[in-house]
């Protein structure tokens, strides 16, 4: 790996076996924890207790995670990856839309609801609109409202005083409000905001004041919301009042399938910006592997081909990503796909030489049978084949 040039052990690694927790806090990564073994015992330890030692690792992550963000402490020098103009927008006319909408929206602190199926790119929206906002010089704070438990949303989301409950901190902690004032708190999965906390979060966006959990001083706060969901709010158990209250600028991202006019241009950023995890050298791909990309239907959309490029860069052997090197399931579904665009094609033959067929010999009965005979077929089969094809007979 790229880490490891330098390293005095580079030819000679001693370690037997790893376990890695990337450090990440609002799309970006920090850093990683490691649990490494050095001998082939501690190797075999590793491996039968995984689990165990995966869950110590996300437990210390969660608390440095905890502390480094009460202290303000998370600094980035570089972008978060795949905020550029390039990832997001393409060429297709619906996203050409959308760079008009958020270049409107620019001197704008309105609320705006992303729609979108999952691994659209909805986050990394929600950071291209924080950073070309008004507000771009203040924090971007995101939470996902599907991960974090319901007994600790509210306090999650307000904060919450000294002794509010058993275990709370003695400084109190402070909200995601708290901690976007003056920037954006970016509500990803809204659909899974809790019905009884819905309310509570209307008030604060119709005030803008919060009150922490156990306290009893309102205080004032200055965040503008972008709010995300992969379901229609509508079918959900959702306040219709606080759904008008997000849904001010309405953006909704088409999925991938409807814009693989932009596949080219996704599969080159991705391969650009996952060299470095990946430990190889790829200048692009082949034809016949951005063919078999084209022919998938994308369920998963930009996360899924991402994981896609990913996979074909650590098993691609060459400078240029082909199509040995695709996961089976996309192999085998071109396969299928080829399959169906012949069997569409062996109908369309078939049924131009019935048809010219039928304009020698006559439509008539006398000259179905002289049709038949030609074809070699019964005339019950010819007629089946007439009623197949959909030929007037």
């Amino acid at each position: 790996m790229k880490m490891c040039e330098g390293c005095h052990f580079y030819n000679n690694c001693p370690s037997k076996a790893e376990l890695i927790q990337d450090m990440m806090f609002n799309g970006e990564k920090f850093g990683y924890l490691s649990f490494v073994s050095l001998s082939h015992h501690n190797e075999n330890v590793l491996i039968e207790q995984k689990d165990f030692y995966t869950g110590w690792l996300t437990r210390l992550k969660d608390i440095i995670i905890s502390i480094l963000r009460d202290s303000n402490e998370f600094k980035s020098n570089h972008s978060p990856v795949y905020t550029s103009g390039k990832y997001i927008f393409g060429n297709s006319q619906a996203f050409k839309h959308i760079t008009k909408l958020v270049e409107k929206i620019r001197n704008s602190t309105s609320t705006v609801l992303i729609t979108g199926e999952t691994g659209t790119g909805k986050s990394m929206l929600a950071k291209y609109i924080h950073e070309n906002s008004t507000v771009r010089t203040g924090p971007l704070v995101e939470i996902n409202c599907a991960s974090i438990p319901e007994s600790l949303f509210e306090s999650e989301l307000f904060g919450y005083e000294s002794g509010a409950f058993t275990n709370a901190r003695k400084s109190g902690k402070k909200g995601y409000f708290e901690l976007a004032d003056n920037g954006t708190l970016f509500l990803d999965e809204i659909a899974e905001l809790p019905i009884h906390l819905q309310s509570k979060l209307l008030k604060v966006l119709q005030d803008g004041i919060i009150q922490r959990v156990g306290g009893t001083n309102v205080k004032k706060v200055n965040a503008r919301i972008i709010a995300a969901t992969n379901q229609p709010l509508h079918e959900k158990n959702f306040r219709p009042d606080l759904f008008y209250r997000l849904n001010v600028i309405p953006i909704t991202i088409p999925p991938l399938r409807e814009r693989l006019i932009d596949l080219p241009l996704f599969v080159e950023e991705m391969i650009e910006n996952l060299k470095n995890r990946s430990g190889k050298y790829v200048i692009s791909c082949t034809n016949q592997f951005m063919d078999i990309l084209s022919t998938y239907h994308w369920p998963g959309n930009l996360r899924e081909l991402e994981n896609v490029i990913e996979y074909s860069m650590n098993f691609e052997t060459e400078n240029y990503l082909s199509e040995e090197s695709l996961p089976p399931y996309l192999l085998a579904n071109s396969n299928v796909t080829q399959n169906a665009i012949k069997n569409v094609e062996l109908v369309g033959v078939e049924r131009e030489i019935i048809s010219q067929k039928l304009n020698l010999y006559g439509n008539n009965y006398n000259g179905k049978q002289l049709v038949a005979k030609d074809l070699g077929i019964s005339i019950r089969t010819l007629y089946r084949k007439l009623e197949k094809l959909q030929i007037q007979f």
